[in-house]
């Protein structure tokens, strides 16, 4: 029992014992009484049905006229906190064994004991050595010996900081596959004052339904100035590095299993879950739109609207909107589209096609060979061109079935210069050295004025 069990069963205690505590009792009258209550049938704060003893109910009575309600409390084992079974010896060798390898269980740890002899088969319960590494704070799959401290924060102001994650939903009829699945809803919720910028539910935990999902959460709330992630593929691509570069969001990713380390966001998707998709009729949400629906009507209509209790009871959307100006606001729409772009070095091939992320795209045969500068969108995988000086040539997927019937024909060259004539030919000068050697002396150079020096 620890101390509030304790009081509990104090407090039952004295319950049963009030007839006899308030009143003035005359000789032999006493006996009568707890005769009485014994033959009664009591529930205690546990909802047991409990009769007490008549010995046990004068004990009690005893105890409370020496002590008080204090002496009305179970006394506490001596030996509390100590097994009964383990020696010291062993106790420090379970959790030396569990601390030297964390990952050993408690039924292996017993195992090895017995295999080494340091203990007799079946004398301990796996269950003892369960409450031994728990009292010691060793117990858990994932042990973490040094674990940080961790304490209660949040931003200082709005748009400070967003929290991201993926959270699987109801299960669905996929239209693309004619399949059952899970729907994943993606989410952002703002630490400062948890309203929630965007959500959207659809098939696939994938990079580009993350970016769709931030970038109509920019557009509605405003740019973050650094976002809260963990480490799943969906978040850790290529291009959401260069697009949180490109906006100024400063990316923090927990550590690997710590789901506590972004916590609000895990307390709303509880939240979400209790409120809402624990409760949707499976018979009137069949599609993706239907399910987005109703996440928004309660967002909207009841979430952003009901006072929060780490606010100091105050809405989320009424700490948004007191923060307002804090908030890096998104003043041209066109500029945040072309944020949501991004751009690479590709060499086109000699058949005229560039491979960009396992689809082959057609570039204008006077490319091919050279290294061209790509630029696609963040939210349309397809839109893909290639940018030539000042010109954008939009790129479209090989169609190889249709090139199959494509003319070969291209424009004639121009007309080019006249080759210039020099009369050397080194096959001809090899075999005229051949067929009519010169004489050493003759490698030397006449003398122009055909005389000697003196």
């Amino acid at each position: 029992m620890n101390d509030d069990d304790r009081t509990r069963e104090a407090l039952f205690r004295h319950a049963i014992l009030g007839e006899v505590l308030s009143r003035d009792l005359r000789w032999g009258e006493l006996r009568h009484l707890l005769a009485d209550l014994s033959g009664r049938t009591f529930e205690d704060h546990r909802g047991r049905q409990r009769r007490v003893a008549h010995k046990t109910l004068e004990e009690w009575l005893y105890r409370y006229r020496h002590g008080g309600f204090e002496a009305l409390k179970p006394i506490a084992r001596s030996d509390r906190g100590n097994s009964r079974t383990l020696t010291p010896e062993i106790e420090q060798l379970i959790v030396d064994l569990k601390r030297e390898d964390p990952g050993r269980s408690c039924p292996l740890i017993v195992r090895e004991l017995e295999l080494a002899g340091r203990i007799c088969r079946d004398q301990i319960d796996v269950s003892t050595v369960q409450r031994l590494l728990r009292r010691r704070g060793l117990s858990g799959p994932r042990l973490e010996l040094d674990r940080p401290a961790r304490y209660r924060w949040q931003a200082s102001m709005c748009g400070e900081l967003w929290q991201g994650d993926a959270l699987h939903g109801p299960v669905l009829v996929n239209p693309a596959s004619g399949r059952r699945q899970h729907a994943i809803i993606f989410g952002l919720i703002d630490d400062r004052s948890r309203i929630v910028p965007y959500l959207e539910a659809g098939f696939g935990e994938t990079g580009h339904r993350f970016l769709t999902v931030l970038y109509n959460a920019v557009a509605r709330r405003g740019i973050p100035r650094a976002l809260l992630l963990d480490n799943h593929a969906s978040f850790t691509g290529y291009d959401l590095r260069v697009l949180c570069a490109t906006l100024n969001i400063r990316l923090i990713f927990c550590r690997p299993g710590d789901g506590p380390g972004k916590g609000k966001i895990e307390r709303w998707w509880r939240t979400l879950r209790e409120a809402l998709l624990d409760r949707i009729d499976a018979r009137q949400v069949t599609t993706l739109d239907e399910l987005n629906a109703r996440l928004w009507t309660y967002v909207e209509g009841e979430y952003h609207n009901n006072g929060h209790s780490s606010l100091s009871g105050q809405t989320p959307l009424q700490v948004w909107e007191a923060g307002a100006g804090d908030i890096r606001w998104v003043s041209d729409p066109s500029w945040l589209e072309a944020a949501f772009h991004a751009h690479i070095e590709r060499k086109a091939r000699n058949d005229s096609t560039i491979l960009w992320r396992g689809v082959s795209y057609e570039v204008p045969p006077y490319l091919r060979g050279r290294t061209v500068r790509l630029r696609y969108s963040l939210l349309e995988p397809g839109l893909v061109s290639v940018l030539d000086g000042s010109a954008e040539i939009p790129l479209r997927p090989v169609n190889t079935i249709a090139n199959a019937h494509r003319s070969r024909d291209i424009a004639p060259p121009a007309t080019p210069d006249p080759k210039p004539s020099t009369g050397l030919n080194a096959p001809n000068l090899i075999l005229d050295s051949f067929l009519r050697p010169q004489a050493p002396d003759s490698k030397k150079d006449p003398d122009p004025d055909g005389g000697d020096h003196e």
